[in-house]
């Protein structure tokens, strides 16, 4: 049996379990073609989630799942229309998931990452961590050093349970009790969907992270982030900003490593 043949066949077993999707902002073709050709290289493919648009809804469309009111008790800042069609993206993704596919997994990539290495070498260790009758979300990238519980350990890679789960939406991997229950949970939302994703307590998914990253954020070299920054700010409302996301981030480090510890006990 030639290589590419043996590649193929073990492309098409992981695809059997497998759902592939990528959110992709429907004025980025190029994106969607630069990841969808590195998908295909690898022997995969890929299901397009035309990203929600902020900059095509008003704000009556936005605010169906935003929650203005709740926003301002939970979160230190109002939400960009940006933020909140990321958030309605991913939404958007799992329902596809539950809704269209009867895979027992959904791989839910941004249009600026690239596998490290082929997802073959570590689809073994997702089947490890994402089977069972527990939620589980399986995040493959982070950008700074987490700390936790190692809960598999492989020769190429581990997957730990963090004390803190790191920002970032970048790539994550769901079964789909996952999907459901973050479905639920976020019926309505008042943070942006990465700082929802950290508070696992009151989702009830467990959120896990393998180490080291499995994917690579491309950002830079596809044209930076669609979320917009800080352009036109006061340099007064930029600092004032800043120390209450000093603050939450701070409550959050410290709300979460108390979860963190009583369910480990």
């Amino acid at each position: 049996m030639s290589t590419i043949t043996n590649h193929s066949d073990r492309s098409n077993a992981l695809l059997e379990e497998f759902e592939f999707y990528v959110i992709n902002l429907d004025r980025s073709q190029e994106r969607w073609q630069r990841i969808n050709d590195h998908l295909h290289n690898l022997g995969l493919v890929a299901q397009r989630i035309s990203a929600v648009d902020a900059a095509q809804y008003d704000n009556v469309f936005l605010s169906k799942h935003y929650n203005e009111s709740l926003n301002k008790k939970s979160f230190f800042i109002g939400l960009k229309p940006a933020e909140i069609g990321c958030f309605l993206s991913h939404r958007k993704a799992l329902k596809a998931f539950l809704t269209d596919s009867k895979k027992k997994y959904a791989v839910i990539l941004e249009d600026d990452v690239e596998f490290v290495a082929d997802p073959i070498q570590f689809c073994g260790q997702w089947r490890t961590v994402l089977n069972g009758n527990d939620a589980v979300m399986l995040k493959l990238f982070k950008r700074r050093a987490i700390s936790g519980e190692w809960v598999d350990r492989c020769e190429l890679t581990g997957v730990v349970r963090p004390r803190l789960v790191p920002l970032g939406t970048q790539s994550q991997i769901v079964n789909r009790r996952a999907a459901k229950a973050l479905l639920m949970a976020f019926e309505q939302f008042s943070m942006p969907v990465d700082a929802a994703y950290q508070h696992w307590w009151q989702h009830g998914v467990k959120v896990l992270v393998t180490v080291p990253n499995q994917i690579n954020e491309i950002s830079k070299a596809v044209g930076g982030t669609n979320i917009g920054g800080s352009i036109g700010l006061s340099f007064g409302f930029k600092a004032q900003r800043e120390i209450k996301r000093s603050w939450f981030r701070l409550k959050l480090k410290f709300v979460s490593a108390w979860f963190y510890f009583k369910s480990s006990r």
